[in-house]
Order: structure tokens, then sequence, then C-alpha cells
């Protein structure tokens, strides 16, 4: 079982605040970072229109009805 990207976002901040990384450890760990904040943003976008869907399902007939 992995770990949630959030833990995973806050153990590379901590890595990287860390004065013994050398420059490429720390070029790396930026990338890592900025890959796994944005796959947590994106994970986000989905479960939000997931939710957009569900009403709109729900809803399919009020939306149906509206004069535009």
């Amino acid at each position: 079982m992995t770990m949630p990207i959030d833990q995973q976002i806050a153990e590379l901040k901590a890595e990287l605040n860390n004065a013994c990384l050398t420059p490429r450890e720390r070029r790396d760990a930026k990338r890592e970072l900025e890959f796994l904040t944005e796959q947590d943003r994106s994970n986000e976008e989905a479960g939000y229109f997931a939710e957009v869907e569900g009403w709109a399902a729900v809803h399919v007939a009020e939306l149906a009805a509206l004069p535009f």
C-alpha cells in the first residue's frame, strides 16, 4: 500500500529543507514534488467533477426544463 499523496508531499518538503542534499538530489526532489502536487490537484478536480456529474444526473429533468 502506498502513502497518501499529501503525506508524500509533506515528506518531500521536509527533505528539501535538509541542508545535506546534493544539487542533483535537491533537483530530483523538487521535480517529484511538482509531479505529486499536480497529481494531487488532478485527483481533487476529478472528485469535484464526479460530484457535479452526480448532481446533474439527479437533477436532469430540472436542467432540461431550463429555458436556455
